[in-house]
């Protein structure tokens, strides 16, 4: 009877100290879930433009977001890229939200995964008010019509490094340069295609960039006809 009532009190006592193991891992497995919220309302907080920023582009008309540097921020940051990345048709700075621009060692560049590719133009300083359809750059963006058929897109994918048209050249990889203004045409098979012109207002103290910008055209979903 001593030996069992030992037993029973072993058992009980073993099975309240699994108990509190469990309760305690869960607890703390409830606080990284509340600590990985809180992170990612953090960064999206960081990730905003100043309150002046937004007040200048909204006083132009303009959208504007602020790009990080990847070299410094990718691992600093849960979410992909580190706030290099954005995307003009999600709003977001998640890589894999269909990413369409990045800054990268002081260069912005479009073109990510996959077939996507892109062109990017810089005009100088000229003022973003003043490009429209009718801006030599942007009149060649909206008549491209980029190739479906896999073989083809690969093609126009490596002619994007430094592709020519006329007098104009369009690369994927550009310098950052504050005050200069740019046209982008961003090309995402089977999710978006978009031209936007931006303009980088200025640099902040950490790196990232001020841009402000609008869109020109959205195009029809390119959809990818890939090699069987």
């Amino acid at each position: 009877m001593r030996f069992t009532l030992r037993i029973t009190i072993f058992i009980f006592l073993f099975a309240s100290f699994i108990i509190a193991q469990d309760s305690s891992r869960e607890q703390r497995f409830q606080q990284l879930i509340e600590l990985n919220s809180q992170i990612r309302t953090l960064e999206k907080e960081f990730l905003l433009p100043d309150a002046k920023d937004l007040k200048r582009a909204q006083t132009q008309n303009f959208n504007v977001f602020r790009l990080m540097p990847r070299e410094k921020f990718d691992r600093q940051f849960i979410i992909q890229g580190g706030g290099s990345n954005f995307s003009f048709t999600t709003g977001s700075h998640d890589y894999q939200k269909i990413a369409q621009i990045g800054l990268e060692q002081n260069n912005l560049k479009v073109g990510f995964a996959g077939a996507d590719y892109g062109f990017i133009a810089d005009l100088g300083e000229t003022s973003l008010t003043d490009i429209t359809e009718e801006t030599a750059e942007v009149n060649f963006l909206i008549n491209y019509k980029p190739p479906t058929n896999e073989p083809d897109v690969r093609v126009e994918q490596r002619k994007a490094h430094n592709y020519e048209a006329g007098n104009i050249l369009f690369k994927d990889r550009v310098s950052a340069v504050v005050g200069h203004t740019y046209v982008l045409r961003a090309i995402s098979f089977d999710d978006a295609d978009t031209l936007v012109a931006f303009k980088i207002y200025r640099k902040d103290t950490d790196g990232s960039l001020i841009i402000f910008w609008k869109t020109i055209k959205n195009f029809e979903k390119p959809l990818l006809a890939r090699n069987q």
